[in-house]
């Protein structure tokens, strides 16, 4: 076994065979790819990177897969052999260590200048279904690489394993054809193991929430990871494998939402970020800065946040590229109005203003975010994909989380806000503008 230390989880041990991984140069790009994109300007201690994310989240997918095969492993044992659930673990981990592989410079703001799917060297055959003109996203850029890593001699992983752990990562991959032979959908054991990489309690956000509130120097994003972990179980229902978490966690699991709700609020979604978004956007845009995105696993993986940077500083250097300018020389933009989306008043407000600005024809921009505390449905009919599970005389009773949870009763509603920005050289003039709108 081999260990790096970790600021967030102190001690993080993975084996020979995922130290070949960890090691690959594709995983040690991530070195040079921000976590928080351009959150930086307004956080300064925002500059850790993806990699430590990745190497948190193989650590927690570890732990998570532990404490379900001691809590539960009786359940799990009734239809799946020792060597099973070895081979869950290793793709467990495996899948969580490459979740964000594919991510390019800037994270999610490139995203927009990918190439459609069949320009990219990606093995179809692994795919439910393949549109070829669907434009790509981090996720599929995901499986290219992952895809690339089993090929070749000294590949450090095998071709059906490498589909098996894509299949945990990307909706539209389906597992390889060893695991379906094996496996096929025996007790939903794929699905219980990619809501452990995205769902209700995923390693993914366990880790990047303590992660990015340590490193912004917030509280926001605090939750007691320790006691979710050691109260998570399974249980067969209707012939699937449910995640399930004792009564005496719902508390801790609440804290978990909120963390992730505060996070989006204060930090992800924060207006001075999201206006830099913006602004590196139209430098894209408008051709100041080239943004080519390769097809091959290759050629991507050259690209660097640094790259990126060295080439707005000298796009900054033209007067004409006000955009790049803008974002080195760290000029925001100026909010005048957060609406939100689901209030009338906040609508009306915003119609108002935008006419205002239009009528003095002063440039303005809006953008829209939309998040969700949870995609559990406190009134939905089918069986939750989380249970609670409660001791009643000494008989175990299991009821969906939505039961128990208040906070899921009352405030599980979409995030929806709608920011208006002006330049800031317009700002006094916006200003006046709508005080003088009638």
């Amino acid at each position: 076994m081999y260990e790096i230390r970790d600021p967030v989880h102190r001690t993080i041990e993975f084996s020979e065979r995922e130290k070949a991984l960890v090691d690959h140069p594709y995983v040690q790009r991530l070195r040079h790819i921000r976590q928080l994109g351009l959150s930086f300007l307004v956080y300064p201690g925002a500059n850790h990177d993806r990699f430590s994310h990745a190497v948190g989240a193989m650590h927690i997918a570890g732990r998570v897969f532990a404490r379900i095969t001691e809590t539960s492993g009786d359940v799990l044992r009734k239809q799946f052999k020792e060597s099973d659930l070895a081979y869950f673990r290793e793709v467990l981990r495996c899948a969580a260590l490459l979740h964000d592989i594919g991510h390019a410079p800037f994270s999610h703001v490139s995203e927009k200048f990918m190439p459609p799917l069949g320009d990219m060297d990606l093995p179809r055959a692994w795919f439910s279904r393949f549109d070829p003109k669907r434009k790509a996203s981090h996720e599929d850029y995901s499986i290219l690489l992952i895809a690339a890593l089993s090929r070749g001699r000294r590949a450090p992983i095998r071709e059906h394993e490498a589909q098996d752990i894509a299949s945990l990562i990307h909706h539209d991959v389906i597992p390889s054809g060893q695991w379906q032979k094996k496996y096929g959908s025996r007790a939903g054991i794929h699905d219980f193991l990619h809501a452990l990489i995205s769902g209700e309690i995923d390693c993914d956000r366990m880790d990047y929430l303590l992660r990015d509130a340590h490193h912004t120097g917030v509280a926001y994003g605090l939750h007691d990871m320790e006691h979710l972990i050691a109260n998570l179980g399974a249980v067969f229902r209707r012939g699937r494998l449910v995640l399930t978490i004792d009564l005496t966690a719902v508390r801790a699991f609440e804290d978990f939402l909120l963390a992730r709700y505060h996070m989006y609020l204060q930090v992800y979604l924060h207006k001075t970020t999201t206006g830099f978004d913006y602004f590196l956007d139209r430098a894209f845009s408008a051709r100041e800065l080239s943004c080519p995105i390769p097809g091959d696993a290759a050629g991507f993986a050259r690209l660097r946040d640094g790259t990126f940077w060295e080439g707005l500083f000298a796009a900054a250097e033209n007067p004409r590229n006000t955009w790049s300018r803008r974002l080195v020389g760290r000029h925001p933009a100026k909010l005048l109005l957060s609406a939100s989306g689901d209030r009338p008043d906040d609508q009306r407000l915003l119609r108002e203003f935008s006419a205002a600005l239009r009528k003095g024809r002063i440039f303005f921009f809006v953008i829209t975010s939309r998040q969700y505390l949870s995609r559990l449905n406190p009134s939905h009919k089918n069986e939750s994909p989380l249970l609670v599970r409660r001791k009643i005389l000494g008989r175990v009773k299991f009821e969906a989380v939505e039961h128990y949870s208040s906070l899921l009763q009352k405030y599980n509603e979409v995030i929806n806000i709608q920011n208006l920005y002006v330049l800031p050289e317009d700002f006094i003039r916006a200003r006046k503008a709508i005080r003088d709108r009638g």
